[in-house]
């Protein structure tokens, strides 16, 4: 694959890809979401191998890819959760074979499993209004 020049980088808490002949940057939350968190697909849509993403990551963000993604993901399938979106959407947003990963990734990142968070959250709106 041919290299492509690339800079992944956080700039005011915002984190963002420099392609070299691209005026602006692109987001990386949005590059990932669109490649539905697949490392693969990511390094397809950066232009760039798996082993070039991996440096990329560690020394723009001082993470690896993977862990990346994974944390991310998690984070866009709590905002889901809170918003009210069942369980199996979320999963099938989110790229994972079925509800049962996403139920045991979800529980080993945030110590609950994704139903009793959504009922914990949308109990905590209720009693907001």
């Amino acid at each position: 694959m041919k290299r492509r020049e690339v800079e992944i980088t956080q700039k005011d808490g915002r984190l963002l890809v420099y392609f070299a002949n691209d005026v602006f940057p692109a987001s990386l939350p949005i590059i990932a979401r669109e490649s539905r968190f697949n490392a693969t697909e990511l390094c397809t849509r950066l232009g760039v191998s798996e082993r070039h993403m991996r440096r990329l990551f560690e020394e723009g963000l001082g993470i690896g890819a993977k862990e990346w993604l994974r944390q991310e993901r998690m984070v866009v399938a709590r905002n889901f959760l809170r918003e009210g979106t069942p369980i199996k959407e979320v999963a099938t947003q989110l790229g994972f074979a079925n509800y049962k990963n996403l139920n045991r990734e979800f529980l080993a990142f945030y110590d609950i499993s994704p139903s009793d968070y959504q009922r914990r959250e949308l109990a905590k709106l209720k009693a907001a209004i």
